[in-house]
């Protein structure tokens, strides 16, 4: 305290007063008198008086701190509510119906450590408190880790809401649960939590095994899905340049595969919205592969079938079998008409065509000249046969060659020479009619069958020629 202050102070008091003006001499008025020596006592006394006053409050008032704090006066009502709380708590946690309630018992449990605090080291409990502290504290940092492991879990669960994820959201999600279910597992044995944390274990292997399977799932989708579109490109790649039918079938198995790979992808998948979109773009060019595939396949069938009966009828004719040539030349060249247009083998099968047609006009004519010849041989046989052999014959497409037999000849000669010794003309002009008539005949066939003729006698001389009439 400086003098001024003090001067200030001590100059309220009755004894500093200034003296009444009609008590003032002139004299007093231009002299300045000292002080009386008790007023200065007085003013040096003033200071310790107000620092014993203060040390006294400040004493006090220490001491109504002292005393007033938990626990030192009376009975100690707080370790009590620290343990209820803490028995609470633990009873909470024991069975909790929900994470709220795990959350309460943990605010309890952190409320009696916090009551357990204010019990000052002067107090006659202290040591019992701090023993509590100490126990309660382990206590609550098991709790601490359940709930930490809780509110993992609960992340877990909550990002796992509203499927589908993709795979890197679900690794995440499978992280958190193994976490949670790691911080589970690192309670001792012999903690009064660790039925709880076992039965928190188990419900989270569960989800964590669900996750799992969830993230196999989208794993094996996506894999799926870019199976599937590799597939596409390759099939379009490969239609874009089909031509037979051995590509048509390639491409077409390419998108089938494509197809296929899409079907695998399940729903609950981030790929199966997408499958569904290129699902309905697929389904058109699988259908245009399918279709050509199939025409090509027809015209294959078609033009491999023509192939196989023209040779069968090549066959046939080799061995002059013409009427069948006919017939395999006839399905050869319908076989090679059908051939649809815009195919690979329509080129091919058009190629064809025309040599099938003079194949077939061949056959024909070919046919016709082997039913003459067989209508001949037949006319041949009857005109030829009798009691006594008339002639004998050979035919082929060229010429058609008639030889009397010697008994005919020696016959007709007997015949003749004995009208003719007898007078008897009637025999004599029959047997002329009878040569005519074996002439008419063979010039009837050569005419019918378009092949000339030629007549011999029993020793081979050629008697008479004929010309079919065109």
């Amino acid at each position: 305290m400086s003098e001024s202050s003090a001067t200030e102070e001590d100059s309220s008091h009755p004894w500093d007063q200034p003296i009444p003006e009609s008590e003032v001499t002139p004299e007093d008025s231009f002299e300045e008198k000292p002080a009386p020596p008790k007023t200065q006592w007085k003013a040096s006394l003033l200071p310790l008086l107000v620092a014993a006053t203060g040390l006294g409050v400040v004493v006090f008032c220490s001491t109504l701190y002292f005393l007033t704090r938990p626990c030192v006066i009376g009975k100690c009502s707080i370790i009590p509510e620290a343990e209820k709380l803490t028995q609470k708590s633990t009873q909470t946690l024991q069975k909790p119906e929900s994470g709220k309630a795990v959350l309460e018992a943990q605010a309890e449990l952190q409320q009696a450590i916090g009551l357990l605090e204010t019990i000052p080291p002067w107090s006659s409990h202290r040591t019992q408190a701090q023993e509590l502290i100490q126990t309660y504290q382990a206590q609550a940092e098991t709790v601490d880790e359940i709930v930490n492991a809780l509110k993992t879990a609960a992340r877990a669960g909550y990002e796992s809401q509203n499927p589908p994820h993709s795979v890197s959201e679900w690794i995440e999600i499978q992280a958190l649960w193994r976490e949670a279910i790691a911080q589970l597992e690192q309670l001792p044995t012999d903690s009064k939590f660790h039925p709880l944390a076992q039965q928190k274990i188990k419900a989270y292997k569960t989800n964590l095994a669900e996750i799992n399977q969830r993230l196999l799932k989208e794993r094996q989708s996506q894999g799926s899905l870019e199976a599937a579109k590799q597939a596409a490109q390759m099939a379009e790649a490969r239609q874009g340049i089909a031509q037979s039918l051995p590509d048509w079938q390639i491409a077409h198995a390419t998108w089938q595969t494509a197809m296929k790979r899409l079907r695998e992808i399940p729903q609950g998948t981030t790929a199966y919205q997408e499958a569904q979109q290129l699902s309905a773009l697929y389904l058109p060019k699988l259908a245009k592969a399918r279709d050509r595939k199939t025409q090509e396949q027809i015209a294959a069938n078609a033009y491999n079938q023509g192939v196989r009966l023209a040779q069968l009828a090549t066959d046939a004719q080799a061995e002059n079998q013409w009427s069948a040539a006919l017939v395999h030349w006839r399905n050869a060249l319908t076989y090679a008409k059908q051939v649809p247009s815009n195919t690979y083998y329509y080129g091919k099968a058009q190629a064809l065509v025309k040599p099938y047609q003079d194949a077939l006009r061949q056959a024909q004519s070919q046919l016709q000249i082997a039913v003459k010849v067989q209508q001949a041989r037949s006319d041949l046989n009857q005109t030829c046969s009798g009691k006594i052999q008339v002639c004998s014959y050979t035919i082929d497409k060229k010429v058609i060659k008639v030889r009397l037999t010697p008994a005919y000849v020696q016959t007709i000669r007997q015949r003749a020479n004995s009208a003719q010794a007898k007078g008897e003309s009637q025999v004599h002009a029959g047997i002329v009619n009878h040569i005519l008539t074996l002439e008419k005949a063979l010039k009837v066939i050569s005419n019918n069958a378009a092949i000339p003729l030629e007549l011999y006698s029993a020793d081979g001389v050629l008697i008479q020629t004929h010309t079919p009439i065109q």
